[in-house]
């Protein structure tokens, strides 16, 4: 595969905001095809469990804005905190579309099974109902108002009950008349330790349809309550700490709790002494906890079933996705174990961007963006992974801090490094960049039909910006620090555009939506040049290779296409690949390819990128068969006496990877790493465990 010289980067300070809340859209049926998860910082990502997890679309954050929980209904996503606002989204401008303040802090919020109203539980112990309507949400009453805050809170199926859980207290709520109907006590001290905190805080419950109860408390207890008569049925000490957050089941047959211990604990509703009328809950399993080599490592704040899975969630920042056996049964680690996985919370479209000719990189981080100047080294010459002594270090050239209270949604910058430009939901911003001396003006007076954008990129030749709006459309603008001019606005896509690309003399734009539609326009004369054949997965990245003029394309679950929209149709590589098939240890990898660039001396090697790893393939050589090993060497020379080698070649040796590609020169490569390592010392302490012999 021949030499690189590798720009091997490690000081871009990306930390993920912690999980708050996960929802799970079940619109149109029982199965959940995409969840929408909300971090610290108020954004909110939406995923696509269809598309491999899939991170589809991002909403940016806002420092006034908090997401303490979130609610599907009927495809629309709602969302709630403890500032006392709803907040409805727009998916397809991925910008909050209605806000209403309504006083009081929300610390819970569901929607009822009808999907007509939302419930809120309040700082000043009332539960609220708002209605919602096609036009938004509506307050509707409140039911009679209790001591303390309300923590928590669950609809009954028959959506004529409500149980709260708060301080010391469980509650059930006739939702007809307002009025609680029941009240269960819980116990004021821990049975663990006399040192424990006075109050009981219950952090979470539910109702199933048979009006059992189900509790999580400061104490570390799962609880199991006869509705009803509001006695005790069953209790389980599942946790070391504060059991904060649970799930259970469709069939209501399975409950998971998780919490401060980083564990998750699975109960089952079985059959007593194998008679169908004496069903009792018992504890299961740990679907995860610190033993396991795949599992949490800091508190757990969320959880939700996903058909035979549990999606949890907290302040390690990853989803983990957990195997949830529907029955008790044996030897279940050496069934289920191989396909707990840890989805990262590195984000799918890259928030780093390069400037080639200027030898610099803009990193965007949510309130501000960085540009470093590389480093030079003394001697291009040495042995393989040898770190070579720079002769000038990296420098931070400007830190840029986004002047409004709402998150930076997407940046860019020139290859020539002299323009800078980023958006938020309220607009676009453009900066001049002088190296020398350094300095960065505002571009004055932006065109006033800019839409904000939550895409963009400069061309080739730094004359224009390409942006893809809020709205659907793709916007031209010619750059200048003066007075920039719109050249066109294309017309809007079927949803938000997930991608966007522009061929190297800027005469040519592709773009993709989460519909899967993907397009290609002649900017020359305005117009559609075509539109690729559809399929079944969305696409994970695409560009164009500034060779051929061909648009490659990656899909979410790794199947790459090379489409020359010249000719419109496919190339004779991809008809040859789909003829014999991609290597089944290319699919098997579950990692999105999220970056793809191409060589600029070499038109036959691009590179593709995931988390985990980067891939070299040569289009020149063989396709892997079948038989063949697929990932058995790296970027080195074959192994002596073997004269044929196929294409695909891999390269483990930096993950994890914020962005890997070529940079411009021949055989330059720019690698942005970030270690787990650095990431874990910016979280909080997790909670202390005895260790055997201390």
């Amino acid at each position: 595969m021949g030499e690189f010289r590798v720009h091997h980067v490690k000081f871009c300070d990306y930390v993920p905001s912690a999980i708050q809340c996960i929802a799970c859209d079940r619109h149109g049926g029982t199965s959940c095809d995409r969840l929408a998860v909300g971090r610290e910082d108020g954004s909110v990502e939406i995923w696509s469990i269809k598309d491999k997890w899939y991170q589809e679309k991002v909403i940016p954050g806002s420092e006034k804005r908090r997401v303490d929980s979130l609610a599907w209904v009927n495809g629309r996503l709602f969302s709630s905190g403890l500032q006392g606002d709803i907040t409805e989204y727009d998916l397809k401008k991925c910008a909050p579309k209605k806000t209403a303040m309504y006083g009081s802090a929300f610390w819970c919020m569901q929607q009822n099974h009808a999907g007509t109203h939302l419930a809120t539980g309040t700082e000043d112990g009332c539960v609220k109902l708002f209605e919602i309507a096609e036009e938004g949400v509506t307050y509707d009453r409140s039911l009679d108002p209790q001591e303390g805050r309300v923590m928590t809170l669950a609809w009954h199926r028959s959506d004529e009950v409500i149980v709260t859980g708060s301080v010391n207290t469980i509650r059930i709520w006739n939702v007809s008349t307002g009025h609680a109907v029941q009240r269960i006590s819980m116990p004021k001290v821990s049975l663990r330790s006399m040192l424990a905190p006075p109050d009981t805080i219950v952090w979470s419950v539910t109702i199933t349809s048979n009006y059992t109860i189900i509790s999580c408390d400061s104490t570390g207890k799962t609880q199991f309550w006869n509705g009803r008569t509001g006695t005790l049925i069953k209790s389980f000490l599942s946790h070391k700490a504060d059991v904060l957050t649970m799930c259970i089941s469709e069939d209501e047959r399975s409950v998971c709790t998780a919490g401060v211990d980083p564990s998750i604990a699975q109960f089952h509703l079985v059959d007593k002494d194998g008679s169908s009328d004496r069903l009792t809950w018992v504890r299961s399993r740990n679907l995860s906890d610190r033993a396991h080599s795949v599992g949490h490592t800091h508190d757990i704040k969320a959880l939700v079933h996903v058909g035979n899975q549990v999606v949890s969630g907290g302040v390690d920042t990853n989803l983990l996705v957990s195997p949830a056996e529907a029955e008790p049964t044996k030897n279940w680690k050496q069934q289920t174990t191989h396909i707990r996985r840890v989805i990262s919370a590195f984000p799918h479209r890259s928030g780093v961007y390069c400037a080639p000719d200027a030898e610099c990189l803009l990193f965007q981080f949510p309130t501000h963006l960085e540009l470093w100047k590389l480093g030079t080294a003394l001697s291009t010459e040495g042995s393989d992974g040898e770190t070579l002594p720079l002769s000038d270090h990296q420098v931070k050239l400007l830190e840029l801090k986004a002047k409004s209270a709402e998150h930076i949604a997407c940046s860019a910058i020139s290859s020539c490094g002299r323009w800078l430009a980023y958006s938020d939901v309220n607009g676009v911003r453009m900066f001049h960049l002088n190296h020398s001396p350094l300095s960065l003006s505002k571009v004055p007076a932006l065109p006033s039909g800019l839409q904000p954008a939550h895409l963009m990129t400069f061309t080739q030749t730094s004359d224009k910006l390409v942006l893809a709006s809020q709205q659907g459309s793709i916007q031209v603008i010619r750059v200048d620090s003066i007075q920039p001019t719109l050249l066109h606005t294309f017309p809007p896509l079927e949803d938000s555009i997930s991608h966007l690309a522009v061929n190297n003399n800027g005469k040519f734009i592709a773009v993709a939506d989460n519909k899967g539609n993907i397009l290609v326009y002649n900017l020359d004369n305005k117009k559609l040049q075509c539109r690729l054949p559809g399929y079944r997965h969305q696409p994970s990245a695409l560009a164009i290779n500034p060779h051929s003029q061909h648009l490659v394309i990656v899909y979410t679950d790794r199947t790459i296409a090379e489409f020359d929209f010249l000719r419109k149709g496919f190339s004779g590589w991809t008809k040859n690949l789909h003829k014999v098939g991609h290597h089944e240890a290319w699919l098997g990898r579950r990692e999105i390819i999220t970056t793809v660039t191409f060589d600029p001396e070499r038109p036959d090697h691009m590179m593709l990128q995931d988390s985990q790893a980067f891939y070299i393939i040569d289009r020149k050589k063989p396709l892997p068969t079948r038989c063949e090993k697929l990932f058995n060497r790296g970027l080195g020379s074959p192994p002596q006496g073997e004269s044929k080698q196929h294409g695909f070649n891999i390269c483990h040796r930096y993950k994890p990877l914020l962005y890997a590609g070529y940079f411009g020169k021949p055989g330059w490569l720019v690698v942005v790493e970030r270690p787990l390592e650095d990431i874990y010392e910016s979280l909080p302490s997790t909670l202390p465990e005895k260790k055997f012999g201390t």
